[in-house]
């Protein structure tokens, strides 16, 4: 005897109501699965390109605060940006500056990830081909030849290129860096080298540095010198301790946070001595300076006793 409760096994009608009603039920749970999962992929797409955008912007903004002082006689031009679906590239353009002539120099190129990390991706930067007699081999970029820097103190092989300038013609103008004996004021600098003055190098080294290179220049096979891209200081102007100030300013915004806030805290540490002075335009030491101008503008300081090294940089024709 059937029970009440018992389904008609074999009713035809109510078997394709159930695979339909499973059907239907299958479909939607697709339908939502899939729903959930394009929300949920768009939802972290446009989160991670939101965070990606505020880290561009943010290293941006901190990137350009950084190059405005490091790099010798090198100002940072503008920033381009290339987005795709999970990442973003960025190239940031530099020029040297020689008597209001732009040429262009190193670029540098950043990746950023959908989740805010960045990358430095850039690889090209001036190089030297050492031969074996070589007393010393300049780095060349592009053509051009790489000023570089010895800081007070350091016992390494001086240079002076100084005497090239007898083979240069005055349509041409041309980069000088020129490296001190010892810290000077800035306004003594400034009347020293007058309009031909375009970078100030500030002394950011403590006594531990100058060790390190000496140590390191100890070998007759290494030369360490610090390299214009790598030089601490800012550019020259008419109002030197508004420029100055600019410069302290700079270093008080990056030392909080940022990617270069070890440095910027380094540099500050070095300049005040490990704050038993304050950081301000009288305080800081100007270790050496680029000069720009025709050879035979140059030719003035060829007699001054307390340049040490003189590293000719960029030539170019001055019309």
């Amino acid at each position: 005897m059937k029970k009440d409760n018992d389904f008609p096994i074999k009713d035809p009608d109510f078997t394709n109501l159930v695979k339909k009603a499973k059907r239907n039920s299958m479909i939607r749970i697709v339908l939502i699965s899939f729903s959930i999962s394009v929300l949920v992929i768009l939802l972290t797409y446009f989160l991670g390109n939101y965070m990606m955008n505020e880290t561009i912007n943010k290293q941006t903004n901190d990137d350009a605060s950084w190059h405005s002082i490091e790099g010798a006689n090198i100002e940072q031009q503008g920033t381009s940006f290339n987005h795709s679906l999970f990442s973003a590239t960025s190239k940031t353009e530099f020029v040297k500056n020689l008597d209001g002539i732009p040429v262009p120099w190193i670029s540098e190129e950043k990746v950023y990830s959908l989740f805010g990390k960045s990358a430095l991706i850039t690889s090209e930067g001036p190089s030297k081909l050492q031969e074996v007699n070589d007393k010393r081999t300049p780095s060349y970029f592009n053509g051009e030849r790489a000023i570089e820097f010895v800081p007070p103190g350091v016992k390494a092989p001086l240079f002076d290129d100084r005497n090239i300038l007898e083979h240069i013609d005055d349509n041409k103008v041309v980069e000088m860096a020129f490296s001190f004996n010892r810290g000077y004021k800035i306004k003594d600098v400034q009347k020293m080298f007058n309009k031909n003055l375009s970078w100030y190098w500030v002394d950011t080294f403590d006594q531990s540095d100058i060790k390190t290179y000496n140590e390191l220049n100890k070998s007759k096979e290494t030369s360490l010198t610090v390299s214009g891209e790598e030089a601490i200081g800012f550019q020259s102007s008419n109002q030197v301790n508004s420029e100055a100030k600019i410069f302290i300013n700079t270093l008080n915004s990056l030392k909080d946070t940022g990617t270069h806030k070890h440095a910027a805290n380094n540099i500050i540490q070095n300049i005040t001595h490990n704050q038993t002075k304050d950081l301000s335009p009288g305080n800081l030491k100007i270790i050496g300076v680029v000069v720009t101008g025709t050879p035979s503008e140059i030719k003035k300081y060829n007699d001054l006793s307390f340049i040490r090294t003189a590293s000719l940089g960029v030539t170019i024709d001055k019309y």
